[in-house]
């Protein structure tokens, strides 16, 4: 208790301060004279100006919390969109394959493509399906649109594909209009042609090239390309840049077809080559 009363000491004067400004306000609020209402004006407005200043700043940090919160929303947002968009894509792809697949007759295998160059003149894709899905070489890789290439290197579950843009691939195909024969080839420059096709032959833009039955690998009438240039090549033969049936720079999907050509013409025809 003495201690108390040795602090009150202590802060007499501050106690005193205060009660005189109490006193003052009080008196001040109560006296209706002119030039005190003025002041009382004053102060108040001055109050409220310092008190709204003073509660911006709460704002202020308030707003950069909403905006970060909507910046990361936002950001949810537009990576759920993508993925539904990703998605429907898919589907549809899966979609168009799978009615491809009930209209093919052979048995096909489906696969994805995991790897693929485009930029070499030997250009190759890998497939996540091999041996274990009976997968052997040689056998075609198509798409709805048209012939990929055809397997040439299989493991348990992947396999090389040699793709049309390589020119170690040679094709024997037709036009499927004027059922004249060619042969296609790749000439590493990003060009996919059809050579011996005589300079009088009856080929024009816009014709369609498919496997013929002349083929050891491919079976008859899958598409190849659509004729995009004839010109001459000299005085013998034209000149015929095709544009490939499949789009390889967004290919994403693809089937192997399970067909295997006639072992005993394959054999006669080596044969008769030796």
């Amino acid at each position: 208790m003495k201690k108390f009363g040795i602090f009150l000491l202590e802060i007499k004067e501050y106690i005193l301060l205060a009660l005189l400004v109490c006193i003052s306000l009080y008196l001040l609020f109560r006296n209706d004279n002119s030039q005190v209402r003025f002041l009382r004006a004053v102060a108040v407005t001055t109050l409220g100006t310092f008190q709204s200043g003073i509660s911006l700043i709460p704002n202020v940090f308030e707003i950069e919390n909403e905006n970060k919160f909507l910046r990361e929303a936002n950001i949810k947002l537009s990576n759920e969109i993508a993925s539904l968009k990703e998605m429907k894509s898919e589907n549809l792809r899966l979609i168009s394959m799978l009615d491809f697949k009930n209209r093919v007759s052979l048995p096909l295998v489906s696969a994805r493509i995991i790897n693929k160059s485009l930029i070499q003149t030997r250009n190759t894709i890998t497939i996540d399906a091999g041996e274990s899905d009976g997968i052997t070489p040689n056998m075609p890789v198509i798409t709805d649109e048209g012939l990929v290439g055809r397997v040439v290197l299989t493991s348990g579950k992947f396999s090389i594909v040699q793709i049309l843009l390589n020119d170690d691939l040679k094709i024997t195909v037709k036009n499927q209009r004027t059922r004249i024969d060619g042969i296609l080839y790749y000439d590493g420059m990003g060009n996919l042609m059809v050579k011996n096709i005589l300079k009088n032959a009856d080929v024009n833009p816009g014709d369609i090239f498919i496997t013929s039955e002349y083929s050891s690998y491919f079976p008859s009438g899958i598409p190849v390309g659509i004729t995009a240039e004839v010109g001459n090549l000299d005085n013998l033969f034209k000149k015929i840049v095709l544009t490939p049936s499949v789009n390889f720079e967004s290919i994403e999907e693809a089937f192997v077809l399970k067909y295997q050509p006639v072992q005993e013409k394959l054999e006669l025809e080596n044969t008769y080559k030796k």
